[in-house]
């Protein structure tokens, strides 16, 4: 597989030189129009019911391989959610959003705001690269705080699946997810938003978005205050500003700049569940966790000539994390006799650390002449990244990562379309590494079905806590990568009957794992961390889609999963790797179910979320569940009183209070309610 795919990187060079000098006429090249990956649609509003739902087949896309591709002639597996979608769920927690994406499954610890996980296609929590209009959004190491990631701003959200680091190198060993906000334009508009429920919960949001052929802007402002759903210290609130300043100085440069500050408070009842704790030394009564995040994303692209074009995106994380739990007898301590473990001090428990990540990464395309009825598009690209760690009561850490990337897209006749490239990481962590990765699609003439399969690899560094000491472990600088090796197969079918429009995809895919990190109970001075597992995942995947008569629409995903661990050494301390056993939290079975309406001033939004029976830590099986959503909108008037629109929200989750833990031992909410209105200007 190496060989080929250097092989194919020869000929791309080949074909470079070949067209150095670019063509003689602009005619004899490919000349897409300029646009930023960051572009979305521009009405930040969320006129949900005056929307009609498409199939989406032609969605220009870029996450799939940096370049705007129709959906419908990308070669991997691709799911894109719209604003629209959105909006007629009424989603304000973005995993909340997700669940519907096929491969995905989400453990939630609790209530609102506690840690949430994503594991997709059987891959571990921090396998998933988060991009927000192109900045890597994760933590050093892949972990991402998806507990109080908003909705706000987001103008639609593309999902590659399989391992995707030939092109984005670390951690985007089981998925890309891309967030992107729309660019402001037209005359400045503003949407006022509100919404109230239980359990004491309150949502505010207000956005402004205009401008020109110039220049665009787009702002939201975002607070979210909700009770918990537990008797004690479970309340969480989260504070987000969403923007995008854009500048078009001529056609053939733009400038674009995203920045996201998240500031959230979670208050830690439990830790090891709260069903436990209420049946042992009880609920933590002040224990909270504070984060704050900024996110800046300066990117240039300049397109000098029909045939090259020039990109440039820069990237800025900052987060900063306390963790305060003042000593409580009973709960974190015992201060009687026969205490053998934390003994009362008087001290309690402080954590504060921070990171941040500087990345820069350019790329040059080339749109080289058709030969034969053969488009090719060439792409070269680099990138560096320097990342660091801050401790306040411990070792600090800093690290950096440089890399070359390659990628050859080739487009016959608008029937058959192959993507092939590498990437080369030179990391302090880890070394060198070469990610390979192909794909190819075929569109069946006169059918539009289209056939499409590939081969990637993924690599995910360890995280700065695995690699140094901590308060609580003992870091190994010795970790090596974690790695995934993946192939696919697939088909995506169109039909159209009358009134009825329907998509239909299957994908069937397998991945290995190998170097898995899994932490030990071992005495210092030995390292708690080490390289000990190797698992593999295999499954199918299920997404349709359908228009129907009337304003109904319909969409639907299904999941079948199935893993094994296939090594280990025996150094698992929380029993999470069985030898033989399947991976823990990764359900068979996860399926999805939309029903939405869309008249002339009504949205009505049925969703159904079906969780099958996990496996916990040390073979514990846990049941599943199923759980039912209803949004609805309802359009007041337009375009009196100085209101361009007034809508009435309401949305109930958990519609038919399902009893369950979607983790062992920890409470889900009951049904809840929100109401209010959406004000645009």
């Amino acid at each position: 597989m190496g060989k080929s795919i250097y092989s194919v990187s020869v000929l791309a060079v080949s074909l470079l030189v070949w067209g150095a000098g670019g063509p003689s006429t602009p005619a004899q090249a490919q000349s897409p129009p300029m646009s930023s990956p960051a572009v979305a649609p521009v009405d930040e509003t969320h006129t949900a019911q005056q929307s009609v739902p498409t199939t989406a087949l032609d969605t220009i896309i870029v996450t799939a391989s940096k370049l705007e591709e129709p959906l419908s002639r990308v070669s991997n597996t691709v799911t894109v959610v719209t604003q629209e979608d959105i909006a007629r769920r009424q989603t304000t927690d973005l995993f909340e959003q997700l669940r519907e994406v096929p491969g995905f499954s989400f453990s939630q610890t609790g209530s609102r705001g506690s840690t949430t996980s994503l594991f997709t296609r059987g891959g571990e929590a921090d396998h998933n690269m988060i991009l927000i209009d192109g900045v890597k959004v994760n933590r050093a190491g892949g972990s991402f705080k998806f507990g109080d990631m908003t909705t706000l701003g987001i103008g639609r959200i593309e999902v590659v699946r399989g391992p995707q680091s030939a092109l984005y190198g670390s951690d985007a060993m089981s998925s890309v997810i891309q967030l992107l906000t729309p660019r402001g334009q037209g005359p400045a508009r503003a949407t006022l938003g509100f919404r109230a429920g239980n359990p004491d919960t309150f949502e505010e949001r207000l956005s402004i978005a205009g401008g020109t052929e110039l220049y665009g802007y787009n702002v939201a402002v975002g607070r979210v205050d909700s009770g918990g759903i537990l008797p004690i210290n479970n309340d969480y609130s989260s504070t987000t500003i969403a923007s995008r300043f854009d500048l078009d100085p001529s056609d053939d440069l733009q400038l674009t700049t995203t920045l996201r500050y998240i500031d959230s408070r979670f208050h830690v009842t439990t830790s090891s569940g709260d069903i436990l704790d209420q049946q042992g030394s009880g609920l933590d009564p002040r224990a909270t966790s504070d984060n704050r995040r900024i996110i800046l994303g300066p990117r240039i692209t300049y397109q000098p000539t029909p045939w090259w074009r020039h990109n440039l995106q820069l990237g800025l994380l900052y987060e900063w994390f306390t963790y305060r739990d003042p000593e409580d007898g009973g709960v974190d301590c015992r201060d009687d006799d026969t205490a053998t473990w934390n003994d009362c001090d008087g001290l309690g428990s402080l954590t504060i650390n921070s990171e941040y990540r500087l990345s820069a990464d350019y790329s040059s395309d080339f749109f080289l002449p058709v030969t034969l009825g053969v488009a090719p598009t060439f792409t070269l690209g680099g990138s560096v990244e320097d990342e660091h760690y801050n401790q306040q009561n411990g070792p600090s850490g800093s690290r950096n990562a440089q890399a070359f990337y390659s990628q050859l897209h080739l487009a016959w006749q608008e029937t058959m379309f192959i993507t092939s490239g590498f990437r080369l990481d030179d990391a302090v962590t880890y070394g060198t590494h070469v990610s390979p990765r192909v794909s190819a699609a075929l569109i069946l003439p006169g059918l539009d079905t289209k056939l499409r399969g590939g081969y990637s690899q993924g690599i995910k560094a360890a995280s700065f806590s695995q690699n140094i000491d901590t308060a609580f472990s003992q870091g190994n600088p010795d970790l090596e990568a974690e790695q995934s090796k993946s192939w696919e197969i697939g088909i995506d079918q169109p039909f159209a009957l009358g009134a009825f429009d329907t998509q239909v995809s299957l994908t069937y895919f397998s991945t290995e794992y190998k170097n898995l990190i899994a932490y030990t109970f071992v005495p210092a001075p030995a390292p708690n961390y080490v390289n000990v597992h190797r698992a593999r995942s295999r499954g199918l995947e299920v997404g349709t889609s359908a228009v129907l008569p009337y304003g109904f629409s319909v969409r639907g995903s299904y999941t079948y999963l199935e893993t094994k661990v296939l090594a280990n050494a025996g150094n698992d301390g929380f029993g999470s790797f069985r030898q033989g056993g399947p991976l823990v939290r990764r359900p068979k079975h996860v399926a999805s179910f939309t029903l939405n309406y869309a008249g002339e001033r009504l949205n009505a939004n049925f969703h159904l979320y079906i969780k099958g029976n996990v496996t916990e830590r040390r073979g514990t099986l846990h049941d599943g569940y199923e759980r039912a959503d209803v949004a609805l909108s309802y359009l007041l008037f337009e375009d009196r009183w100085g209101i361009r629109a007034l809508t009435l929200e309401g949305k109930v989750m958990n519609l038919f209070d399902a009893d369950y833990q979607e983790v062992l031992y920890f409470s889900s909410a009951e049904t809840t309610f929100m109401t209010g209105f959406r004000a645009e200007f």
